[in-house]
């Protein structure tokens, strides 16, 4: 496509970003694990129509205006902070055991639009995408949204595959320590930390 830069360097780099440990590969992971393959694939579905979203922020500007503005960018980083609480608390209180024997789409409604918001409402992902994509656009044209958008539905495409990878293992081990008692009490309360801990890391990160 005409107006991009150097797109070898940028499927390298985008891979490398993908697969570094982030808040990403820690909430696959933990739906996974915790809920089976079904919801450790859709929250890595989820994370990658979260990435969309962040392409369309960042080929319209509106990622600029967050950046920009001290108060927008605070706010999006404690609604999202929050919403990860909300997430480990409601997972630690439910009466119910995470890992079932079968996986069912009931036990998992939920875990698609979780895994967008979560992604959504994390500011480092504007910051990147600010930052990232428009080093491989050329900064000549004067209507760069659709140099942008190619960029963001090939990073995001590659996110899928890496994340649905993490999320469909993941969901094996879940299934393999889904025999045990003592683990499925374990992981409830593992995966319900581990979301809170996410929240109050995004909270109180310096910037």
């Amino acid at each position: 496509m005409d107006g991009l830069i150097n797109l070898p360097f940028f499927f390298i780099t985008s891979i490398i970003i993908i697969i570094a440990p982030g808040p990403d590969f820690i909430y696959v992971t933990t739906r996974g694990v915790s809920q089976g393959k079904r919801a450790g694939t859709l929250s890595a579905l989820g994370t990658s129509v979260g990435l969309l979203i962040h392409t369309l922020l960042a080929a319209f500007g509106l990622s600029a205006i967050i950046q920009a503005s001290r108060v927008a960018y605070l706010a999006l980083k404690y609604i999202g902070a929050g919403y990860l609480l909300y997430l480990g608390v409601r997972t630690l209180i439910s009466k119910n055991q995470l890992l079932q024997t079968s996986e069912t789409p009931g036990q998992t409604k939920g875990v698609f639009r979780q895994g967008i918001l979560t992604n959504v409402f994390n500011p480092k992902a504007i910051v990147t995408f600010m930052a990232f994509l428009p080093q491989f656009v050329d900064t000549h044209l004067t209507h760069p949204i659709g140099q942008f958008l190619f960029l963001g539905v090939t990073f995001a495409l590659l996110a899928v595959v890496w994340f649905g990878f993490v999320g469909y293992f993941a969901g094996l081990i879940g299934t393999w320590i889904k025999q045990n008692q003592f683990f499925q009490s374990g992981i409830k309360y593992i995966s319900g930390s581990v979301l809170m801990l996410l929240g109050l890391r995004l909270a109180l990160k310096e910037e």
